[in-house]
């Protein structure tokens, strides 16, 4: 009888947590300063929502799913897909009737609730900067609806925008710096 020889193989590709964050921090950091009134231009914001926001989660989120994390291959192709459809809405209509500032605000306003069940999903978590980055998350969300329902609320969401992407900037970079040997808090 022959012996059986378990072989034990060891992940080592690198992480993609940091790369869907950095996309998404700088993302929302673009489009924060543009709704806190710092810049009109529609255009870079744009671009940062469909390459930045949009493409490098998305390709975290594969990465994720190819690592067996769910929640990240959730939480990054799904804002993946959030930021390539908020590009769209910025420049459509290509044949579609152009979005009204309500269906925003109801387009947000789920997008909230997407965020919502994940906060509840970071709760479990070791990691308390996530559960930062979604608390904002979600009151960014629902601020920035409230607005597009007509209350008016100046550069609140803007500045809940840039909180948002400050807070995930610092997990991205302390993920990074941690595994190069820092003990920076999460």
């Amino acid at each position: 009888m022959s012996e059986i020889q378990l072989i034990k193989t060891v992940d080592t590709t690198a992480n993609p947590g940091p790369l869907g964050l950095t996309g998404f921090s700088i993302a929302t950091l673009m489009l924060g300063l543009h709704n806190a009134g710092l810049f009109p231009d529609n255009l870079v914001v744009i671009a940062m929502a469909i390459f930045v926001g949009g493409l490098a989660q998305f390709l975290a989120g594969i990465l994720a799913w190819k690592k067996g994390n769910t929640f990240e291959t959730v939480a990054f192709i799904g804002f993946g897909v959030f930021w390539l459809s908020f590009a769209y809405i910025l420049i459509a209509p290509f044949g579609a009737a152009a979005a009204t500032t309500e269906s925003v605000g109801w387009y947000l306003a789920l997008w909230g609730l997407f965020g919502l069940g994940l906060l509840l999903a970071t709760l479990k978590m070791k990691n308390r900067a996530l559960v930062v980055i979604f608390v904002l998350l979600v009151l960014t969300f629902f601020i920035t609806a409230i607005a597009h329902f007509g209350i008016a609320l100046g550069i609140v969401p803007g500045i809940c925008a840039l909180l948002l992407g400050l807070s995930a900037f610092y997990t991205a970079m302390a993920t990074v710096m941690n595994e190069q040997g820092y003990n920076l808090p999460m």
